[in-house]
């Protein structure tokens, strides 16, 4: 990713994207394991403001704000264009989600909902980012075309 950085000269708190990440990995459990389904709702209309429109409209990023300054944790500011994407990501994996509770497609939705929240997963415990890995790839095949 480092070498298409930066792409859209707009800088976020990597430490609000992790902690993001975190209450992601919750929800999705608890859509997954608790008679909760609606919370899926929830992460795709947060996903949908994050990739769509404006973070600082986020419910779940204007909770991480907060518990980061409560925390007093210095900023590390990375580049949002790989982020964007990540939560456009986000959110069509939300969606197909809802499909999947929906149609009450319980094992589809099992192995969609982990690998979701075992991505967010590696984000909020790792610094990795897979949809941000793949960022730099959909550029080059974007730009091609």
């Amino acid at each position: 990713m480092s070498a298409m950085c930066p792409v859209s000269f707009i800088r976020i708190d990597e430490n609000v994207a992790r902690l993001n990440a975190v209450q992601v990995v919750v929800l999705l459990l608890l859509f997954l394991f608790s008679p909760l389904p609606w919370l899926i709702l929830i992460v795709a209309a947060d996903f949908s403001i994050r990739g769509f429109w404006q973070a600082k409209y986020s419910p779940l990023a204007n909770i991480s704000t907060k518990i980061i300054a409560l925390l007093q944790i210095k900023p590390s500011m990375v580049d949002a264009a790989a982020k964007i994407f990540a939560a456009r990501i986000g959110f069509l994996f939300s969606c197909l989600l809802i499909i999947c509770w929906l149609f009450q497609l319980d094992t589809a939705a099992l192995i969609i909902g982990l690998l979701f929240a075992a991505c967010a997963a590696l984000e909020a415990g790792f610094r990795f980012c897979v949809a941000c890995k793949m960022y730099p790839f959909v550029c080059k095949l974007t730009a091609s075309h």
